[in-house]
């Protein structure tokens, strides 16, 4: 039998751990938030990683992480951090080994969730809360290209679960 894997990829606060929760137990798979999975590792949070190793280093561990996936027995949604498919050879490592699907949002939408979000998030923790939407506009723009490598793509601005499951099963 052959295991599907599917990666939710987007930038931050496009909703990847939450829809991924949802499609998971729509579809009876598992389900993974691959930060989750590196604290596990590492036994440390995100940020302390950042703050005590830098984005480097975590990089390298996000990697590690992503390629322990493809070891998993049971079809399973992945949930990856916004910065996931943007370093080393990671898109073409979930292209390969699942099917993609790009949460994209505008970068209003996507300010909004990161501002009413408990989670730290490294990235953006110095940018103050007026610059953030341009913050986000053009770190967006960068990211683009690969998340645009993406096998499917949804925007989440109004989206259903129907809607979700749907696009994965076409």
């Amino acid at each position: 039998m052959e295991y599907k894997h599917i990666f939710l990829i987007g930038y931050m606060g496009c909703g990847k751990s939450y829809w991924g929760k949802q499609l998971a137990d729509s579809l009876d798979f598992d389900f993974i938030d691959l930060d989750d999975l590196i604290e596990e590792k590492e036994g440390m949070s995100i940020p302390e990683i950042f703050d005590r190793y830098g984005e480097v280093s975590f990089r390298e561990r996000e990697q590690k992480a992503l390629l322990s996936i493809k070891d998993l027995k049971n079809s399973t949604v992945i949930s990856t951090g916004g910065g996931a498919p943007c370093f080393h050879d990671n898109m073409f490592v979930m292209n390969t080994i699942g099917q993609t699907l790009f949460l994209d949002a505008s970068p209003l939408i996507l300010k909004q969730n990161i501002l009413k979000s408990d989670s730290e998030r490294p990235i953006v923790k110095a940018i103050v809360k007026e610059e953030l939407e341009g913050y986000i506009t053009n770190h967006l723009k960068e990211r683009l290209p690969f998340y645009q490598q993406a096998k499917l793509k949804l925007n989440v601005d109004g989206l259903r679960l129907e809607d979700l499951v749907q696009q994965v099963h076409k």
